[in-house]
């Protein structure tokens, strides 16, 4: 770690992004079973779904992406996501720190983001919801899971 440094404030965890074999039916059990909202459909260029966002309230999600050749044997983990207030903050500290990181916006999703990597190789997304963000609207500590929108 390069300087002592004081990181930023932490807002709350934004979403924890998950692998899966089947994406309808994991649509379904998050929808269905759970009582999740749908909140983004991720579609490639051919309209094909390949992952989707359920808000489980309170501006909490889960990302679940298709990952045909995954086995539960080392978990189907991708990566942390904690939702910040000020990500040119962290950009400006990370570098500090010696890590390479650029802001990026998501493709479909269009929250801005950046990744890095923990002491252990775990991916770790920091991401940031503006007005172009598609998950804003379920960003308010009233959101609850079951409401339809």
């Amino acid at each position: 770690m390069k300087g002592k440094a004081t990181p930023p404030c932490l807002d709350k965890l934004g979403h924890v992004s998950l692998s899966t074999t089947n994406v309808p039916r994991a649509l379904e059990f998050w929808i269905d079973t759970m009582g999740g909202r749908l909140a983004h459909q991720f579609r490639n260029d051919k309209d094909e779904l390949y992952g989707f966002f359920v808000c489980v309230g309170g501006g909490t999600f889960l990302e679940i992406f298709n990952a045909p050749g995954a086995t539960s044997e080392g978990g189907l983990f991708r990566h942390l996501c904690l939702t910040v207030n000020d990500i040119g903050q962290w950009v400006d500290y990370l570098t500090r720190l010696g890590h390479d990181v650029k802001v990026r916006r998501g493709r479909t999703d269009h929250i801005l983001q950046l990744l890095f990597h923990d002491p252990d190789g775990t991916m770790i997304e920091l991401q940031q919801h503006d007005d172009q963000s598609v998950l804003l609207p379920f960003m308010t500590n009233s959101d609850s899971a079951g409401q339809s929108s």
